[in-house]
């Protein structure tokens, strides 16, 4: 294991999907890391493999983010190893489908908790770190499920829709202080097979659209060391949702009720 590096990311929901792909590529790229991820996900193994195969620094930090001292811990996991943080992402989040009423209070939790009060709460506390750096990063995963309200994922895409106004706000607030900040909102990701499942069901835009996770990472992190704002991976995300613009909401509302009518609970 290598000296500490001048830059260090945190990345929550490092140990599958997205998060995985972007803790990998943060390290080929020099980066330090502190990994979270729930107990049992393989983080320990991850970064021992980053950390041998980049020579860079990966630090395991286990927990649940969506316990209410869950964002309290991880901070002060980074702040007491004396890591110099320069990049926040905030990538975990959960979603569940279905009618609105189906949902347990155990889903409804879990999903606003981490996806929203998570972010929320781990941007609060990173944020006087980050600015004392002379240049830092703030990346958040939306979902492109964010601009519409869509039937059968209520919960879930608003809490999208949350995660992108409030970087987009952060943005306007920061504006003039080092800390730059980047929302991405990926369609459909290929990242394990419940997805995939979900992706088939869904129908020929999810399928067509869709990317690896790698492939995510690789564009998200391209664009926002670019000075992009909003990243749409995909070019036929970005075409669906240059046509989606021109199309009454009525009619985007009743193509999303069918494309997402054949839901799966649980």
């Amino acid at each position: 294991m290598e000296t500490e590096n001048k830059n260090c990311a945190v990345v929550t929901g490092a140990s599958l999907g997205i998060g995985r792909a972007i803790a990998g590529s943060l390290a080929s790229r020099g980066y330090d890391l502190v990994l979270n991820s729930l107990f049992g996900q393989g983080l320990p193994d991850l970064c021992r493999e980053l950390e041998s195969k980049y020579k860079i620094r990966a630090f395991c930090a286990e927990g649940d983010l969506t316990e209410e001292d869950g964002p309290g811990k991880l901070f002060g996991f980074a702040e007491g190893k004396r890591l110099r943080v320069n990049m926040l992402v905030n990538n975990a989040g959960i979603g569940y489908e279905g009618p609105v009423e189906g949902y347990s209070k155990k889903q409804i939790d879990h999903m606003i908790f981490l996806n929203v009060r998570a972010t929320t709460m781990l941007t609060v506390l990173f944020l006087p770190e980050l600015k004392m750096h002379e240049k830092s990063y703030i990346l958040n995963l939306g979902s492109f499920g964010g601009y519409l309200p869509t039937a059968y994922k209520s919960i879930y895409l608003a809490t999208k829709s949350y995660v992108f106004y409030f970087t987009r706000a952060l943005e306007s607030e920061l504006k003039g202080s080092t800390v730059k900040t980047c929302v991405a909102t990926p369609s459909a990701v290929m990242t394990n097979a419940n997805t995939i499942g979900r992706i088939e069901r869904n129908g020929w835009f999810s399928q067509s659209s869709a990317l690896s996770a790698e492939e995510v990472a690789d564009e998200v992190l391209t664009g926002m060391f670019k000075g992009k704002k909003v990243i749409l991976p995909g070019k036929l995300s970005r075409l669906f949702f240059s046509v989606g613009s021109f199309v009454p909401e009525g009619i985007m509302l009743w193509l999303t009720r069918r494309i997402f009518r054949n839901y799966r609970q649980g």
